[in-house]
């Protein structure tokens, strides 16, 4: 089922620590998506663990179903992934994080997702 909804799932610039297939990348980037889909907080650190990856590192490189992971985080009100991430990503990245040139609050807010948990963990953050 989460290979039909993340078939738009995108790796840009996914870089492991080992030299690995870019099937792989996909693969791990797939597994981020699903799991933010899922609010699996869990299932998302394992993946991170296994890999030898932290967020910041790689948070410009995955994108699911266009979006960025906080973003997705918001579309999938995913409260418990889109904590963490808010958590460990640098301020500057999330002010950085944009959609179509508005910055994230924003578009989520325009989008409808203005009374999203997930975005209010993200205001806190950016204050």
């Amino acid at each position: 089922m989460f290979r039909s909804v993340f078939a738009a799932c995108v790796v840009g610039a996914l870089s492991l620590s080992i030299s690995a297939p870019v099937q792989a990348s996909e693969d791990v980037a797939e597994g981020l998506c699903s799991s933010i889909s899922a609010d699996d907080r869990q299932r998302f650190r394992t993946i991170l663990h296994n890999y030898n990856l932290r967020i910041r590192n790689i948070y410009d490189g995955v994108r699911c179903n266009g979006y960025s992971m906080l973003q997705f985080a918001i579309t999938a009100e995913a409260i418990q992934v889109g904590e963490m991430l808010s958590r460990q990503l640098p301020v500057r990245t999330i002010a950085d994080d944009k959609v179509d040139g508005q910055p994230l609050i924003e578009w989520a807010e325009q989008a409808g997702y203005a009374s999203s948990d997930v975005l209010q963990v993200v205001r806190e953050r950016m204050n």
